[in-house]
């Protein structure tokens, strides 16, 4: 299963980002597939376990 976000970056993030995704070779992605995989690789660093969570809904992690 997927969830959608939707957000906007600054221009200022915008360049980043296109910045490094030509500087590391991915010009075959687009600019929201590159900062998918941008994120999902932060989220994981951040939180490697899938958390879980307790009887009250608070996840723990």
């Amino acid at each position: 299963m997927a969830t959608k976000f939707e957000f906007y970056l600054s221009s200022e993030d915008t360049e980043r980002l296109f910045c490094l995704k030509n500087k590391t070779g991915k010009n075959d992605l687009t600019g929201n597939e590159y900062a998918r995989q941008l994120l999902e690789r932060e989220l994981y660093r951040l939180c490697p376990r899938l958390p879980e969570t307790d009887e009250y809904g608070n996840y723990i992690l």
